[in-house]
């Protein structure tokens, strides 16, 4: 059986699964859902899914939420030791930058967006934006001195952290980058599998549902 991968297509955490899965050359087939027309909603979507978040991915008879998670898995299974190597240090490292990726970026660009895209609140608060520019200015003290997260080549925290920040500073353009961090994001769009490719349409697709809220 095919892995499947359950997701919205604009969501950052979509895709940093998407990213780590072309980055590790592992097949899988994509179905896209519709949470406005309720389809997590269904009850074959709430036996596989009770929590009804995305993404989500179906491995033979396997169900795993959370993108973290599903990136983590996938690399254990796969072996992919350069994406996400088995010495204990460099895994906490990468786990570590993958709970800065959670707490610090998709939290806070969460907290921002959720009311905007489903509550119609279209005025942010400016505590919330000093809270991302804040995030993104900790993690240039994150960035390795070889240029990437965890040293010397990219691995899945960079995919999980660039899906973020890419989101974050191209609906935000007024947000400041530090310059490790612009160094960084410029080299994960020369280098990152798939994410010119996919960053493209999930920036493009948030702008339009924010224009549409803003009427």
């Amino acid at each position: 059986m095919v892995l499947t991968l359950y997701g919205v297509e604009p969501s950052p955490q979509v895709r940093a699964v998407r990213m780590a899965c072309k980055a590790m050359e592992i097949k899988y087939v994509f179905k896209a859902v519709d949470i406005v027309s309720g389809d997590l909603k269904t009850p074959e979507m709430m036996k596989m899914n009770p929590e009804g978040n995305v993404p989500f991915i179906v491995d033979e008879d396997y169900v795993l939420c959370d993108s973290h998670a599903i990136v983590t898995y996938l690399a254990d299974k796969f072996g992919n030791d350069r994406w996400y190597p088995k010495d204990i240090k460099q895994r906490k490292n990468i786990q570590q930058l993958l709970q800065f990726n959670n707490t610090m970026l998709n939290m806070r660009l969460k907290d921002i967006m959720a009311p905007l895209v489903h509550e119609n609140v279209l005025v942010i608060p400016p505590e919330k934006m000093r809270g991302l520019q804040e995030s993104l200015t900790l993690m240039e003290s994150l960035i390795h001195d070889e240029g990437w997260l965890a040293g010397s080549h990219p691995t899945i925290a960079d995919c999980c952290c660039a899906a973020n920040v890419s989101c974050c500073v191209g609906i935000f353009p007024e947000l400041k980058m530090p310059p490790k961090v612009a160094s960084w994001l410029w080299r994960c769009a020369k280098e990152l599998p798939g994410y010119d490719e996919l960053s493209t349409f999930n920036i493009k697709e948030i702008l339009a549902e924010v224009a549409q809220r803003m009427g």
